[in-house]
């Protein structure tokens, strides 16, 4: 670790392949697991189906191979909106290795929601589970840009809709080439993230971001761990770690969804020596007691991301997995192709609970003022800037956006205050932007005010997070009714819940005030806000 001139690195960067298709360097990877015994790849937690190394690689080259037939050319964009399932991952691997740009959706967005990000990717062709279709068919039939909808289980709902199974085009494997792009420039992936504020913005991940990234964990990889995830695929975070854990070989069991006994069930009865979890399944770990009655002997690691998790959670949830040598967390965004610090899985690192961790090999990172952007030193707060090969392309038709987030030094603001100690060692204090952090997922809260304002009673609206140990944030609207309006909080949460998505719903509830809080521009002072929140929990005690 190198501090110079108050930036921070480490060095060198990996030996990554700019010119690389990351299909082919998927496939590259597939075919030497397939050398040897027959391994197992995935295991569904769910059905306990297993699924094949060389069933991955031979799905991933036969279902590419029909795309192409469907017309799928390189820079296409494909879709994908289902929920966590085996077919997921062979359209998505598929689609990369035609030169296509792979986007997901969340199953449950709402209509509004959905409208938003399709116009954001305008996708050609979107695979969706049978569960995806029932919520959206009408939505990807009126979208002019959707050629084909594809529907990876189950009878196809409707007409017109094409079987999966009907897709690939059975081929020789190891006479499969991916389709060619320049690795620096080509977009491999276009993931969610709300930016800094407002509705979700479109992250351009290049070939080069998603390969470097897939290096990392290949560097300090540990072929003997089994691990066990819940983290969706259609996230940033699940797509992209469980993809770069089959790339390293890893035999992964994933649940679609958290159900606390299939969760312990599933670590006890496969074995799972690592878990990929964030901060609300810790918290599980740490305080439920239905965790005594389970054997967690076999888990040597947790893994922790999408949020900080603190020291004495990670205290109390080691007590209970006797054998964990440690709770490792990292720190990134979307638009840093994953992580961008994590721990040091080596036991000569002194760990510090509660960091971040380290920078990855090849990133520069710096701390700046706030108000006069100067560089910071150790253990003083600001606001963290990194920069390197895991930094995105941009936001996808956002130009004003992509170029207001990167600095005059091309550093990438966060919008996140943290600092680094003497070591290099990053720690997350407090989030500059705006978004509320619920379960590990983004909730952009102007999106949020912009529905409760639709109600006619509603005159205004700011919403926070209010803190919440198991959840992390909790979305909770401070509202000014109309002159005369009758509104009750029961009514307001009934008509904000059947237009909100699950994640973005007023899980805190309703405050009504005479006023909200706003600075000389008229921007809601949210932090105004929180403070009201708190006295609000202190006069409640």
């Amino acid at each position: 670790m190198i501090i110079n001139n108050n930036v921070v690195t480490t060095g060198p960067a990996l030996n990554v392949p700019g010119h690389l298709s990351f299909g082919q360097y998927a496939i590259d990877k597939l075919r030497l697991h397939c050398e040897g015994e027959d391994a197992v790849a995935l295991i569904n937690g769910d059905t306990n189906q297993k699924i094949f190394f060389r069933q991955i690689l031979q799905e991933t080259v036969n279902v590419a191979t029909g795309l192409k037939r469907l017309g799928v050319r390189r820079g296409d964009v494909v879709a994908l909106c289902s929920e966590n399932r085996d077919e997921f991952l062979f359209a998505a691997l598929a689609s990369i290795c035609c030169g296509a740009t792979l986007t997901t959706y969340n199953v449950m967005y709402t209509k509004d929601e959905m409208t938003h990000v399709l116009k954001i990717s305008r996708p050609k062709i979107i695979f969706a589970s049978e569960l995806g279709l029932k919520q959206n068919l009408d939505i990807f039939k009126s979208n002019s840009s959707i050629e084909k909808v594809i529907q990876l289980n189950g009878k196809p709902i409707a007409g017109g809709v094409i079987d999966f199974k009907s897709v690939g085009v059975q081929v020789n494997p190891y006479e499969y080439e991916a389709e060619e792009v320049q690795g620096w420039s080509d977009v491999a992936y276009i993931l969610y993230s709300s930016g800094t504020t407002g509705l979700p913005k479109g992250v351009m991940l290049t070939h080069l971001n998603v390969l470097y990234s897939a290096s990392s964990f290949e560097a300090e990889s540990n072929p003997l761990e089994i691990l066990l995830t819940i983290v969706p695929w259609y996230h940033a975070y699940g797509l992209m770690s469980t993809i770069n854990y089959i790339l390293i070989k890893k035999k992964l069991v994933y649940l679609n969804g958290f159900n606390p006994l299939k969760y312990l069930s599933a670590i006890q009865e496969y074995k799972v020596t690592c878990l990929a979890t964030v901060p609300p399944i810790v918290v599980f770990l740490a305080k439920a007691p239905i965790v005594e009655k389970y054997d967690l002997s076999s888990v040597t690691a947790v893994w922790c991301g999408a949020a900080p998790l603190s020291s004495d959670t990670i205290n109390q949830a080691m007590k209970r997995l006797r054998n964990c040598r440690a709770i490792f967390q990292a720190y990134g965004m979307t638009e840093t192709s994953l992580a961008a610090t994590k721990d040091l899985d080596d036991e000569n690192i002194a760990k510090k609970p509660g960091s971040g961790g380290y920078l990855l090999h090849g990133v520069k990172a710096k701390v700046v003022d706030i108000e006069t952007r100067k560089r910071l030193g150790p253990n003083e707060n600001g606001e963290i800037c990194l920069k390197g090969p895991i930094i995105m392309k941009g936001y996808a038709g956002d130009e004003a956006a992509t170029r207001s987030i990167f600095d005059n030094e091309g550093y990438m603001k966060t919008g996140d205050i943290g600092y680094y100690d003497k070591d290099g060692c990053f720690f997350i204090v407090d989030r500059l932007k705006e978004l509320i952090k619920y379960k590990g997922y983004q909730v952009a809260p102007a999106a949020v005010e912009s529905t409760v304002l639709t109600h006619s009673g509603v005159a205004e609206c700011g919403v926070v997070g209010a803190p919440d140990e198991a959840a992390g944030e909790l979305a909770t609207a401070f509202v000014v009714k109309k002159a005369g309006a009758t509104l009750t909080e029961k009514e307001l949460l009934e008509f904000t819940n059947a237009r909100l998505s699950p994640v973005s719903r007023l899980h805190g509830g309703v405050i009504f005030v005479d006023d909200i809080p706003k600075n000389p521009s008229g921007k809601i002072m949210r932090r105004a806000l929180k403070q009201k929140l708190l006295q609000r929990n202190k006069s409640k005690l």
